[in-house]
């Protein structure tokens, strides 16, 4: 037990750190966009900066809802609430915003081809935590079912 509480702990300060990336991200968001427009994608046009631009701040925003959804779901675990609904809810939310990165990212993929490439990853992502979800439905099922038995 004392393992997995110094597990979720240390997962909840990353949790936090890449909260504070995604917030300088955000800050220094335009010239990121500038240089992933201007170097990265060979584009020099107004329009692929505003939809380079766009996509970024759309990507960080979904960061912002995954982050805040993981924040949750490994406080609920630190307190023993892991084969909880609340939990199965939280996942939803962070297949939402992994297939809504892969959705803006699809969008940015006409101005910076790499863009396809993270759209990819996400909806990759989504599986694995969709996949996870279930198991966490079918061990609830489970458990009620064994509550009921007894």
């Amino acid at each position: 037990m004392k393992y997995n509480d110094v597990v979720i702990r240390w997962s909840k300060i990353a949790t936090i750190l890449f909260a504070a990336m995604v917030v300088v991200a955000d800050v220094f968001g335009v010239v990121i966009s500038k240089y992933m427009c201007y170097v990265w994608a060979n584009k020099i046009d107004d329009v692929s900066l505003t939809i380079m631009t766009v996509v970024f701040y759309l990507g960080t925003l979904f960061a912002y809802g995954i982050l805040s959804s993981l924040f949750v779901l490994l406080n609920n675990m630190s307190k023993d609430k892991v084969f909880d609904k609340v939990n199965t809810k939280l996942m939803d939310c962070i297949v939402g915003a992994l297939v809504g990165i892969a959705v803006v990212c699809t969008v940015g993929g006409f101005v910076w081809f790499g863009s396809w490439f993270l759209a990819i990853i996400a909806l990759f992502m989504g599986l694995v935590v969709l996949s996870v979800r279930v198991c966490f439905v079918k061990a609830i099922t489970m458990k009620e079912e064994m509550d009921l038995t007894i």
